[in-house]
């Protein structure tokens, strides 16, 4: 599984996105997603809160066995956190575009393995994993084309009847010129075939983070009692005839 070059066609976007979190890092922004802020570890909740219940719904309980990759998986925490549920750190990957992610990644979690990527193709086998995870990253890629060489690179390296696991921002925001929204029907677009089980979570992060300064609790309420306010949505994608399964948004 060593490096593998980046397809010529997306090292514009490659670069773009690197170039729009190194913007991002130097505005100093990273420092809303600290521990200290009071409205993070709410959000890391309620996800998943919204996650665990979808897993269990397709009866996926003992995670010791399975193969994880994890795409642009930052600094791994959702990979500490599968371990924490019972994966084997030996079958967690993770790989990311930003080195210093890796870097923090690997100093730790250095029993999980962690690659810097130059983009696409993955570099794992076909049929070699058995549950591939991306939290906002299709978000990240404004390019049409880059976003579904991604979800192919997902799939190719899934084996039956593996699962794909997305969060992201179903709805753009307009002060960010750098992401874009992934609602349901992009993810049909992408991953055409596939069984969706969504729900909806994470209200918008800006009211988020100042409600979570007044109390977490209102924050957890607003969550709860208004829908209309959740920006993000978790989808679970697998193998099937149908193309979408009941929503589980609620």
């Amino acid at each position: 599984m060593g490096a593998v070059s980046s397809d010529d066609r997306f090292t514009e976007e490659v670069a773009r996105i690197r170039a729009a979190y190194a913007r991002r890092d130097a505005s100093g922004r990273r420092r809303l997603y600290t521990w200290t802020q009071p409205d993070v570890a709410l959000s890391r909740y309620l996800l998943q809160s919204a996650i665990t219940p979808l897993l269990s719904e397709v009866g996926l309980r003992d995670l010791a066995q399975l193969e994880f990759l994890d795409v642009g998986c930052g600094t791994g925490g959702w990979l500490r956190t599968l371990q924490e549920w019972g994966a084997t750190p030996q079958r967690l990957h993770g790989i990311d575009l930003l080195e210093d992610r890796i870097e923090r990644a690997r100093a730790l979690a250095p029993q999980i393995d962690f690659q810097s990527s130059q983009g696409w193709p993955l570099p794992f086998e076909t049929g070699s994993l058995d549950f591939v995870s991306a939290f906002t990253v299709f978000s990240s890629i404004l390019d049409a084309d880059a976003r579904l060489e991604l979800a192919k690179e997902m799939q190719r390296v899934l084996r039956p009847p593996g699962l794909i696991l997305l969060y992201d921002f179903r709805i753009s925001d307009p002060n960010n010129p750098d992401t874009t929204g992934i609602g349901l029907a992009e993810v049909r677009r992408l991953f055409p075939g596939r069984r969706i089980r969504r729900r909806l979570t994470t209200v918008a992060p800006p009211l988020q983070r100042r409600l979570s300064r007044v109390s977490p609790l209102i924050a957890h309420i607003t969550e709860a009692l208004c829908p209309f306010l959740r920006t993000h949505a978790v989808y679970l994608l697998r193998r099937g005839q149908l193309s979408e399964e009941p929503d589980a948004s609620t």
